[in-house]
């Protein structure tokens, strides 16, 4: 038995080792030229590495404080903010990248200007004393509206605010602070290939729950009635597998207090190739707790694709409809090599 377990966890060290060294023989590191001689900003403080891994982008961003930087001090309680976060603009071949209008509000890793569908890259608020670090994965599919091939970026780095904290002892609680600043600012150049990309129209054609000897949706909320869930179901892509909620792509308003979930949703999944996997979750809000879980479905795009509404079946729903239109690959270049 001893002997086993050992074999065992060899075997699945071993899986590990080969699964980091295969990614490591196929991730490709993008060349990037930063630009930015300031007092704040220059390559001897900033730090911008780009990857690419199946069809998956990673922008990682290391920046240090210079001795000289001058931090904001807030004018009312005199603390020094030392938060902040930074943001990347992207531009491709001199005009900003743009996303589908449709899904600018959907979760996950697209973001925009307030007033726009241009993509900019927000990283995480952090404390900047002690040195910034963080990084974003997102799939290539944000570069929808550009045509296949090879492309010219050219990505504005900044931070807007510097943030804080200060217990008020007159009234006992937390003030966040905030103070606008702008003096971060660089640009960093690559270039990059854009693969094909593909639009399937998803049709949610709503839901009902089980109610049975296996499971009842009664009392799954606290509440001194029956206490039904509030139904939401959400897309996750892309997923590389039943377990990965990696990606949150789009999520459905709620069905408040209800067996069933009525609404007729459209959504606009940009994916890579009819084989893309995806999930489907279904999910009761728990204001109290952790959400909870009612259902999911796992599999290819082109499983979903049909003329008419599919049916599928599973945990605890009786019946979740949807119907998927494809669209195709939405841009292929005429040329056979940007460059």
């Amino acid at each position: 038995m001893r002997n086993i377990c050992i074999i065992t966890l060899f075997i699945y060290v071993l899986t590990g080792c080969v699964s980091d060294w295969d990614r490591r023989l196929d991730e490709k590191q993008i060349d990037t030229e930063l630009s930015g001689n300031t007092n704040y900003f220059s390559t001897k403080n900033v730090r911008v590495k780009i990857t690419e891994y199946k069809e998956m982008l990673t922008i990682s961003l290391d920046f240090k404080l210079t001795k000289n930087i001058k931090l904001p001090v807030d004018s009312f309680y005199g603390d020094t903010l030392t938060e902040t976060r930074f943001f990347l603009k992207l531009f491709c071949d001199g005009k900003p990248v743009l996303i589908d209008s449709k899904v600018v509000g959907y979760l996950g890793f697209l973001y925009t200007a307030p007033d726009s569908n241009m993509v900019i890259i927000p990283f995480r608020k952090q404390n900047i004393t002690s040195g910034y670090h963080d990084e974003v994965q997102f799939p290539l599919t944000v570069f929808h509206s550009l045509k296949t091939g090879k492309h010219h970026f050219e990505a504005e780095l900044f931070n807007t605010a510097f943030y804080g904290s200060h217990f008020d002892t007159t009234s006992k609680v937390n003030v966040d602070l905030e103070a606008p600043y702008h003096n971060i600012y660089g640009k960093v150049k690559f270039i990059m290939d854009i693969p094909e990309i593909y639009l399937t129209t998803l049709y949610g054609e709503g839901l009902d729950l089980r109610n049975d000897d296996k499971f009842s949706p009664v009392g799954m909320d606290f509440s001194f009635r029956l206490g039904y869930p509030d139904i939401y179901w959400e897309i996750f892509y892309p997923a590389s597998g039943e377990g990965d909620f990696t990606f949150p792509y789009w999520r459905s308003r709620e069905a408040t207090y209800s067996t069933n979930y009525l609404d007729k949703d459209t959504v606009y999944l940009y994916h890579f190739s009819p084989n893309d996997e995806f999930k489907i979750g279904v999910y009761d809000r728990d204001d109290l707790s952790g959400d909870d879980f009612l259902g999911d479905w796992f599999g290819p795009v082109k499983e979903l694709v049909s003329d008419s509404i599919k049916t599928l079946h599973f945990d605890n729903l009786k019946w979740f409809r949807i119907k998927a239109k494809q669209q195709g690959c939405i841009n292929k270049s005429s040329l056979k090599n940007n460059q």
